[in-house]
């Protein structure tokens, strides 16, 4: 079995009978409301992915499942989790897509020469507690032969899953493993000043990488890589890029070399390079990022970029503000729900006097005010846009006082719409 990478989560298992497993196809440039687009630039077109056997769509994030261009025959086998409050089957149903391959959580199922069996988050979060937390996420362990390779894509496994992975699968020639936090901290969080922002960056990267190297030393994969997360700002917010809680994966490779000592090889790999699952060669030598060319590249080409709520008129601001009330007052009642509690009042703040849409029962010095496009809010309101996917590309700035964190406010925010 081999693996081609094309970028971010986007590869292609090669069987050793010929068959081809596209994995989370994101090719075009200007995912997450306009904001998110690749480095190094993509040759990789929608039709030189065509012929394949079939595609595993991790989840409904736009990096993965790009429902712009999901240009794929309707009948096209597609590998998907079945489990839970599935957004992503309903989306691919409602657009007419007939062939799902619905695997459950642990189930294994023979697909033509592959074995797959997928995983639903292995965690709520990784790092802080929640009470609902991550519900999107799957991962696929994909074995052919005595070959099997793990691909956790954005559901990043505990320790206590790859011990579970180990057990169950034995060796593991192949570990894809994210290494980013996407997202909008600490770039578009104003209560911290520069210095603070960087800081940050540097504080969550090394968290992470910590984290991965502990699940290295669990799992013992022959190859590991750091896979997935791999994007660039474009557009007006590109100034952010230095702040994202993102690097390269060379230099996620650099930190990983040198604190596992086992004998588990990390690997990087450019658009169209092709692992050898079994021997841990590549078909052709690596070429690193390089890093000038990659900020060059985002100065004076993506940073031309418009997002295209930018191409919007801006909303009537009474209809606005009345419509924020009616979402706000929807917003609660879905927290009920799902019994989410959040301890901050939450402001929104569009070009106005910022508006209270969420007021904890118990008054706290607590308080979080989000300001947005007016435009784009109006999208979010009308479920044209979604408000986990404009944070995600950093199109929402934030003001949070104390800075603490808190998911499930994130997660509330997300049932802010008409």
């Amino acid at each position: 079995m081999k693996f081609e990478f094309i970028a971010n989560a986007c590869g292609i298992f090669h069987g050793d009978d010929g068959t081809r497993l596209l994995c989370d196809p994101w090719i075009v440039n200007g995912v997450f409301d306009g904001s998110w687009c690749h480095y190094p630039p993509l040759k990789t077109t929608l039709d030189d992915l065509q012929d394949v056997d079939g595609i595993y769509v991790s989840h409904i994030h736009p990096d993965h499942y790009d429902d712009r261009y999901f240009n794929f025959a309707k009948d096209t086998p597609l590998i998907v989790l079945d489990d839970g409050p599935n957004f992503l089957i309903k989306n691919l149903t409602r657009s007419g897509f007939t062939n799902l391959v619905r695997i459950k959580n642990g189930e294994t199922k023979k697909w033509k020469e592959f074995e797959l069996t997928l995983f639903s988050p292995f965690t709520k979060h990784n790092y802080v507690e929640a009470k609902i937390g991550n519900l999107i996420d799957s991962a696929l362990v994909v074995k052919n032969g005595e070959h099997i390779a793990f691909n956790a894509n954005d559901n990043t496994p505990t320790v206590e899953a790859c011990k579970m992975l180990r057990e169950r699968f034995g060796f593991v020639q192949l570990a894809m493993i994210n290494y980013n936090a996407a997202g909008p901290y600490p770039s578009c969080f104003n209560n911290l000043s520069e210095d603070k922002k960087i800081a940050e960056h540097g504080r969550i990267l090394q968290r992470n990488y910590d984290h991965m190297v502990n699940v290295i030393k669990e799992l013992k994969p022959a190859n590991v890589l750091p896979f997935a997360g791999a994007y660039v700002l474009g557009g007006r917010l590109h100034n952010k890029n230095r702040y994202l809680a993102t690097s390269t994966w060379d230099k996620c490779a650099d930190y990983i070399r040198a604190k596992v000592v086992q004998e588990s090889k990390i690997v990087c790999m450019r658009e169209n390079d092709v692992l050898d699952i079994n021997t841990g060669e590549l078909d052709r030598p690596y070429i690193p990022i390089d890093e000038q060319h990659m900020q060059n590249y985002i100065e004076q080409t993506l940073s031309q970029i418009k997002y295209p709520y930018e191409q919007d008129e801006m909303p009537d601001s009474e209809k606005l503000l009345n419509d924020i009330n009616e979402a706000s007052t929807l917003m609660r009642e879905r927290m009920a729900r799902y019994d989410i509690e959040v301890e901050s009042t939450i402001y929104i703040d569009f070009g106005s006097q910022p508006v209270i849409v969420f007021q904890p029962k118990n008054l706290q010095q607590r308080s979080i005010t989000c300001t947005i496009d007016a435009r784009l809010l109006r999208r979010i309101l009308d479920r044209k846009s979604h408000w986990n996917n404009a944070e995600i590309g950093c199109h929402i700035e934030f003001f949070r006082e104390p800075n603490i964190y808190d998911p499930d406010l994130h997660t509330a925010l997300q049932f802010l719409h008409l």
